[in-house]
């Protein structure tokens, strides 16, 4: 199975941070990271809307400038990071898992991808994100429709969709057979958010094929 550090290993490190992602990279093939864009049209690695420390009253991430956010104490001493200082902080070996959380950025961040030396999977939740995104022919960018725990979710939308990968929630994974049914689709399963070693041997014995996961230990029952 394929480790992959969900925001950089966010059970141990600030999340989506470089300092995160720096200490991430010798024990994962890839590294998760959720993207957005900000006032000044930058693509900037952030989970939330919302920054915990705003500027004149100002805490939304598509209000605040690269600057503005990258001056911020938000994460350790270290503030909101455009995608692109993220990424020159990860060697070309290891994988990027690019999460989109708007669906107006999905050129953009296409574009991003293409041009980088690394392996990129572009996911979302949102059907309509990853719609607007269209690699070239033997490009090194793939996509994956995330899928949460509800019954709205359906596998049909990444076939239709023509992702490689599927990544759902790791209950759904256990409680259901979403993971033989992915497989049979041809799409290669990546289980989130993964926290726990018995978690992580459950989800093995399911078939999945990567693990997003809160931290590198998860793994420690693999000879």
């Amino acid at each position: 199975m394929r480790l992959v550090a969900h925001r950089g290993f966010d059970k141990q490190h600030s999340a989506n941070t470089v300092a995160a992602v720096e200490k991430a990279i010798p024990h994962a093939e890839m590294v998760e990271l959720d993207i957005r864009r900000c006032a000044s049209g930058e693509l900037v690695v952030a989970h939330n809307a919302l920054v915990d420390i705003g500027i004149d009253g100002v805490d939304q991430v598509d209000e605040l400038t690269a600057s503005e956010l990258a001056a911020l104490d938000a994460h350790d001493g270290e503030g909101v990071q455009t995608l692109d200082t993220v990424l020159d902080a990860i060697p070309p070996e290891v994988g990027v898992n690019l999460e989109l959380k708007d669906p107006e950025i999905s050129e953009q961040a296409l574009t991003v991808a293409e041009s980088v030396p690394h392996e990129v999977i572009i996911s979302s939740f949102d059907p309509d994100a990853l719609r607007g995104v269209r690699p070239d022919e033997n490009t090194n960018v793939e996509l994956a429709y995330v899928l949460g725990a509800t019954p709205d979710d359906d596998l049909a939308v990444a076939t239709d969709l023509d992702c490689a990968f599927v990544h759902p929630n790791a209950w759904l994974c256990l409680l259901t057979g979403v993971v033989a049914s992915a497989h049979d689709a041809g799409l290669a399963v990546n289980a989130w958010t993964v926290d726990s070693r018995p978690g992580a041997w459950a989800l093995s014995q399911r078939g999945v094929d990567g693990l997003i996961a809160s931290s590198p230990h998860v793994t420690g029952w693999i000879e």
